[in-house]
């Protein structure tokens, strides 16, 4: 994990991170503030209703993976405008080629998390250009409908999420067109399409009104991040989704991080087992 701390960084989260056993390189920006945002909630049911950046944004670049492990990684989640995909594509295929080492020669696995402000139908060509530099384009349903003229999308419409995924998948999504689309829809899971089969929807691990679902902040994040982990065990797209939707549901469980306890086979987040929930999720769908 890489990423840019402001000034008033909270120590603790930090200590927090390094309990994870992970490879950490933080950059601290001691003139800065760190980056802060207000999530609104819908009083009635508690829903998260909006978000208001507080403090200017401290981003990651490619650039910054210079001299780390990170840069030889074998998968990256990209979150930003199409013209920031294009940048940070090329700069990590100039970067790992420097290196000179057979392990930055292969082509890593890039999934593409577009900025929900700049889903709007004058960027659709730009977006659907920049898609053939990935192998996974995720927007949410909110996102994908900004796209297109009409009222907004309404997660339950599988037809209508569908349409406007099919648009980007004819126009091609990865560098031969052999890429995907994974299109999360909240409360009603998410869809996963390409070119040549059929549209898998797989439902979310939780049903909206459970008891369990406490705040759906970062799911996507995580349920992308455990796509590349599913992506790279499996080599199917769907089964990467599933790993996606069983991390995520660790995510939505508490305002929050998840806690983490234990090592190795003992490792448990919020008191469960990653594998053991994928397994259980699985054996779900078959039945």
């Amino acid at each position: 994990m890489v990423f840019n701390a402001g000034g008033d960084f909270p120590a603790a989260v930090i200590e927090t991170f390094r309990s994870w056993s992970i490879s950490l390189s933080v950059h601290h920006q001691s003139d800065r503030p760190s980056a802060r945002g207000l999530v609104f909630y819908e009083k009635a049911n508690g829903n998260r209703k909006g978000f208001q950046r507080l403090t200017e944004p401290l981003p990651v670049t490619v650039t910054d993976l210079q001299g780390t492990k990170t840069l030889l990684s074998r998968a990256f989640h990209f979150f930003g405008t199409a013209d920031y995909i294009e940048e940070q594509v090329r700069d990590l295929s100039d970067l790992r080629r420097q290196t000179k080492l057979h392990d930055a020669m292969e082509q890593p696995f890039i999934i593409w998390e577009p900025h929900a402000k700049s889903c709007v139908p004058e960027n659709l060509r730009a977006h659907m250009d920049a898609a053939g530099l990935v192998n996974v384009f995720s927007p949410n349903h909110e996102e994908l409908a900004a796209f297109f003229e009409g009222p907004p999308s309404d997660c339950s419409d599988k037809q209508a999420i569908e349409k406007q995924a099919r648009a980007f998948v004819d126009a091609g999504v990865g560098a031969s067109g052999d890429g995907c689309m994974v299109v999360r829809a909240a409360g009603n899971g998410c869809v996963v399409m390409s070119r040549g089969r059929q549209p898998v929807w797989l439902p979310s691990f939780y049903e909206s009104d459970s008891h369990m679902v406490f705040d759906p902040t970062g799911a996507g994040n995580a349920f992308l991040g455990a796509f590349a982990i599913g992506w790279q065990e499996t080599g199917s797209r769907v089964e990467a989704a599933k790993y996606g939707q069983v991390a995520a549901s660790f995510v939505i469980e508490q305002v929050g991080l998840p806690t983490r306890f234990g090592h190795g086979e003992r490792e448990l987040w919020n008191a469960g087992k990653v594998r053991e929930r994928l397994a259980a999720y699985q054996a779900s769908l078959q039945g």
